[in-house]
């Protein structure tokens, strides 16, 4: 079966095809005006005057999202396109692979894949599909991408959450050991979240590293510890890692020995972030830098109160401890926040707090994490580095 073969057509409602012509790459169910085929895969899109927008891949039944666009206008989606992309993806990753072994490949919408995402560890690759009519590319995708990369070893993962397939080679080792900058960290390819690290974070951790120096440091929301490692390598004289997973502390140790780091006591505390900062505000302690790196709080419209709520709550605990001058590097990895918005829950919080806050720099993700100009929603990590006083 040739995936990229039209399975069928659809049409948009009149006045609903502005979005495709200016490239953008979401039709929402609301403004079909025919149903989907049956048969899952590549279907023609077009106006309601018989205009040919492009081809789109159907997104997953449930949700408002029907179909992903993957060409537009009369430009055909096959084979040499998506290797195309490919190529082009691989070659704007240049300047992120030589400072690391652990990279972002391919980025969904920012590289012309939407619903698809995929990771370099080292020799291991691993997609993550989002979509699972990415499933019938799989082959294609696994000779292309392994060609481009080298990989030895292809993984799949699926947001279904159904476990780690290996496509090609031989199941990894447990974790994968990767060099970034001068530290290094340990992916679990198999059971970690995202593919294995949390790779949009890297530019922000190098951040920490070089600033760190003889600092006293709290990192909330620890996961494997990458923020604790940079900046003990960077020099800190404490780091504070904080995590609610008992499997990830233990990961996040073992990372601080493979990159020639010996915990010191209390570096590593199991526990909700949240109660652990209210409890060590209530102590009196005090940070040189506060980072919070929490999960998406915001995954569904319904949920944004609650998630910009959670987003203030953790901030005001985190304010109160950052010591007269110290640093804040506050996160939100929400695709559903907008940096304006977290700023805003950080505004309540400094309020409350009564502290002065100034925003020193708007951060993201790095090169290897590209946004599309045409689709801005596609930009899901925001990083306030603040100054507090």
């Amino acid at each position: 079966m040739n995936p990229f073969a039209l399975v069928g057509e659809v049409q948009l409602k009149a006045g609903k095809e502005e979005p495709c012509r200016r490239r953008h790459p979401w039709v929402y169910r609301g403004a079909l005006a025919t149903p989907l085929p049956d048969k899952k895969g590549p279907v023609a899109v077009f106006s309601a005057q018989r205009e040919l927008l492009g081809v789109a891949l159907p997104a997953a039944s449930e949700g408002s999202l029907a179909l992903r666009m993957v060409t537009f206008g009369p430009e055909p989606w096959t084979a040499s396109v998506l290797r195309r992309r490919l190529a082009n993806a691989w070659r704007v990753r240049e300047v992120v692979r030589r400072h690391t072994e652990a990279f972002r490949f391919l980025h969904a919408e920012g590289d012309g894949v939407p619903g698809l995402v995929a990771d370099v560890y080292g020799c291991f690759l691993v997609f993550e599909l989002y979509e699972p009519v990415w499933e019938s590319y799989l082959p294609f995708l696994v000779e292309e991408a392994s060609k481009l990369s080298r990989a030895e070893t292809v993984l799949c993962r699926r947001a279904s959450g159904s476990g780690v397939e290996v496509l090609k080679g031989t199941v990894p080792p447990e974790p994968v050991l990767v060099r970034e900058y001068t530290w290094r960290l340990l992916a679990d390819l198999l059971g970690g979240q995202k593919t294995g690290l949390f790779l949009d974070q890297r530019e922000n951790r190098l951040l920490l590293s070089q600033l760190a120096h003889s600092a006293r440091v709290l990192n909330l929301f620890a996961y494997t510890g990458g923020f604790g490692v940079a900046a003990r390598v960077g020099g800190a004289r404490q780091v504070v890692n904080v995590e609610s997973s008992k499997r990830a502390l233990e990961l996040a140790q073992r990372t601080y020995h493979a990159s020639g780091l010996s915990p010191s006591e209390g570096e590593f505390v199991q526990g909700d972030a949240f109660a652990v900062a209210r409890n060590l505000a209530l102590r009196g302690e005090k940070f040189d830098w506060v980072v919070v790196d929490p999960p998406a709080f915001v995954k569904s419209a319904e949920k944004q109160a609650r998630g910009l709520s959670g987003y203030r709550d953790i901030n005001l605990q985190a304010l109160k401890l950052v010591r007269e001058g110290g640093m804040l590097l506050t996160c939100s990895c929400s695709a559903r926040v907008s940096v304006e918005q977290l700023e805003g829950a950080l505004l309540s919080a400094a309020l409350d707090a009564g502290r002065e806050v100034r925003v020193l720099e708007r951060r993201g993700a790095g090169a290897d994490h590209p946004v599309s100009l045409f689709c801005p929603e596609s930009r899901h990590l925001k990083v306030l580095w603040c100054a507090v006083f």
